[in-house]
């Protein structure tokens, strides 16, 4: 009976019993060139009962902007392991020496420069911990913000560096679920201009 019992134990953990989720916020800010424009922000969980041997586990975190091609990836050590997470605590986006500039004006000294990193107000370390409230500090600023692709000029311009944290609140909802649509961010604006 007991033997039973472990062996019960161990294919529910083994199967999973995870509860899968869809995470997304949106909130208007301005780009290092000062317009306003809409960001949303996106991931995807699975969460285990409090039972359950396995941890949460998440997917990065994606930052878009409206009107930009640049997209930036968040990740923790458990999403991502790279020298970017190894090197810097918490849930990074390191910087691109060719396209990102420190906030003095100065070239990154290297691709392991944290750009953009993502916590709540209780200092969340991994996403899965993240909830419905994040803090988004940016500290570069684009080098440039468009390039050239082919005949087409593409804008790879992102959110406006602040020493405030952004602050966003978020939805959760079950995957797959009707519900389960990112903010759709129009390209209106973006063509008059």
């Amino acid at each position: 009976m007991i033997k039973g019992a472990f062996w019960l134990v161990v294919l529910f953990n083994i199967t999973g019993c995870a509860s899968y989720y869809s995470h997304y916020g949106s909130f208007s800010a301005q780009n290092s060139q000062g317009e306003d424009r809409l960001f949303v922000v996106s991931w995807r969980t699975a969460e285990y009962p409090s039972w359950a041997i396995q941890d949460n586990k998440s997917t990065e975190i994606l930052l878009e902007a409206q009107c930009s091609d640049r997209k930036w990836q968040l990740n923790d050590l458990a999403s991502e392991k790279n020298q970017c997470t190894e090197l810097n605590e918490g849930i990074v986006a390191c910087g691109d020496p060719v396209l990102d500039l420190m906030l003095s004006g100065k070239k990154l000294p290297d691709n392991n420069q944290v750009c953009i990193s993502v916590s709540n107000p209780n200092g969340a370390k991994n996403i899965a911990d993240i909830g419905n409230s994040m803090l988004i500090k940016v500290s570069c600023l684009p080098r440039v913000v468009s390039r050239k692709d082919g005949d087409d000029t593409k804008n790879i311009d992102y959110l406006k560096a602040s020493v405030v944290p952004y602050s966003v609140f978020t939805r959760k909802v079950a995957r797959y679920s009707f519900n389960d649509k990112a903010p759709v961010m129009s390209d209106k604006i973006c063509d008059s201009e």
